[in-house]
């Protein structure tokens, strides 16, 4: 194996040469692969896709173990996964394409596009539960708000008694949704819970972006799907990512697993439905591919563009990755507009740079930006329940592995 991969590119600017090199040394990624085999071979994991993307090029790109334990088919690279919260940064560059057109303000009253948020009142004590006593809320939502998870709402994952109601209400299970047709019945049951705080007080993870993706239909008149497609997946070349799988590429998803009480992984005896998907959240819903994904990553990391294409301009990009919420999550890592923010590296133990972006879905799905290193890196598989060990792990190796 070579120890060093560097890549070249030249650009022509100015009549000058530009040179980028990756120094990534791949050898010293031996260890993380040992760990993912021990994963899956610990059944822990029945299959794991990791890439690293570094100056420029695709420097290292593996798949290991099994895209369904069930069936015994081995884990190709560049499988489809449901990548479930990986929907909201994507849900997010769409409604700042709306800002830039003008169509939409960030410090806009939300219910101007959705009537139903005026209705709202904050709950006086989370651990009443949803039907607790109620006061009135102190200031309207704002885009700004929802963008950044600051507007009260909640997404009922949190272990206490509102969260739990609220999820019961919302979901059969993560997976198995309850039976909606359209996203305004899920947004429904949502609107019938109180705020757990006043907007902009707080830093609560939530279902806000469902309500950007009917903001989004409002305002374009177009189906949530079709504007995705048109706006950003097809000008990206991302055609593995959508709502539904076309059926010649089913065979490449990965499917769902969980373990069983004597610890041995099995598949999930339910499924994400790879078609008829007519519910088109911004909170989740999405399949995509690890190749497809890294391109919307590459264009986040272009400031806006990829392959002559210009999704979004410099200075919007610059502010969705920026921390904007102060310090209501810690002294270290904030939130932009759709994407986790490392702002302060001397307050943390990651190995990261300031200014990194991250977010990840339930099934084990992770990306990270480095706008300084110019690195990007992505973990899929597909497993219940989720938890930060494989967020740590790839991040852990690809620094380490930077000269």
């Amino acid at each position: 194996m070579i120890k060093y991969i560097k890549i070249t590119l030249l650009c022509f600017a100015f009549n000058s040469i530009c040179i980028a090199q990756s120094s990534l040394d791949v050898s010293k990624l031996k260890d993380f692969e040992i760990y993912l085999n021990e994963e899956i071979r610990n059944n822990k994991a029945a299959g794991i896709e990791a890439l690293i993307y570094h100056k420029g090029e695709i420097v290292w790109h593996e798949a290991y173990g099994y895209s369904s334990l069930q069936d015994n088919l081995p884990l190709e690279k560049n499988s489809i996964y449901y990548i479930q919260s990986m929907t909201k940064p994507i849900m997010s560059v769409a409604i700042m394409q709306l800002i830039e057109k003008g169509k939409l303000r960030l410090d806009d009253n939300a219910s101007k596009y959705y009537p139903p948020l005026k209705k709202l009142e904050v709950i006086e004590d989370i651990n009443t539960g949803i039907y607790g006593p109620t006061v009135d809320v102190k200031y309207p939502i704002t885009i700004r708000q929802l963008l950044t998870h600051t507007a009260g709402l909640s997404h009922g994952l949190e272990e206490n008694i509102f969260d739990q109601q609220l999820f019961k209400l919302m979901y059969n299970d993560l997976f198995d949704p309850a039976e909606y047709n359209i996203l305004e019945e899920r947004v429904g049951k949502l609107m019938q819970v109180p705020l757990i705080g006043h907007p902009g007080e707080q830093w609560y993870y939530s279902a806000a972006p469902d309500i950007l993706a009917l903001i989004l239909q409002k305002i374009t008149g177009q189906s949530i799907n079709e504007y995705l497609k048109e706006n950003i997946f097809d000008p990206l070349l991302m055609f593995d990512t959508g709502y539904n799988v076309v059926k010649n590429q089913q065979q490449r998803i990965m499917q769902v697993h969980f373990n069983i009480e004597d610890g041995s992984m099995v598949n999930s005896h339910v499924q994400v439905p790879p078609s008829g998907n007519t519910v088109y959240g911004g909170t989740h819903g999405l399949f995509s591919s690890t190749e497809d994904f890294l391109k919307f990553c590459k264009m986040i990391l272009n400031k806006g563009t990829l392959n002559s294409q210009r999704i979004l301009s410099k200075n919007t990009v610059e502010m969705m990755t920026k921390n904007q919420i102060g310090k209501l999550i810690g002294p270290s890592r904030g939130f932009g507009f759709g994407f986790g923010v490392l702002y302060d590296t001397t307050k943390d133990v990651s190995p990261a740079n300031n200014g990194q972006i991250y977010w990840g879905g339930y099934f084990k799905t992770h990306f990270f930006i480095d706008p300084k290193e110019e690195l990007i890196g992505i973990i899929m598989t597909q497993k219940v329940p989720s938890n930060e060990d494989y967020i740590i792990a790839i991040t852990q190796a690809v620094y380490g592995a930077i000269d």
